[in-house]
């Protein structure tokens, strides 16, 4: 059985997890918007890879944070009621 420590630590990393996802969230849409201005001044140097990667990236916290979450299900499935 997971002790309260084991809990505690998933909680926090689950929590820094979905804050890193918020913020490369928003760094995305303002990476979008800076490429929607690019674009629509004829200027597109290289933005679109960028956009590729931030959008690979918030995928990728993404599915992390979905394994963590399922860990944090398995631990409180685990746990027995007090």
């Amino acid at each position: 059985m997971a002790d309260d420590l084991t809990r505690h630590f998933i909680a926090r990393q689950l929590q820094l997890a979905s804050d890193e996802l918020v913020r490369d969230a928003e760094r995305l849409a303002v990476s979008a918007r800076a490429f929607a201005d690019d674009a629509a001044a004829g200027r597109s140097h290289g933005n679109a890879y960028r956009l590729a990667q931030d959008a690979a990236l918030l995928a990728h916290l993404e599915r992390r944070l979905a394994g963590m979450r399922e860990i944090a299900n398995l631990l409180e499935a685990d746990t027995p009621p007090r």
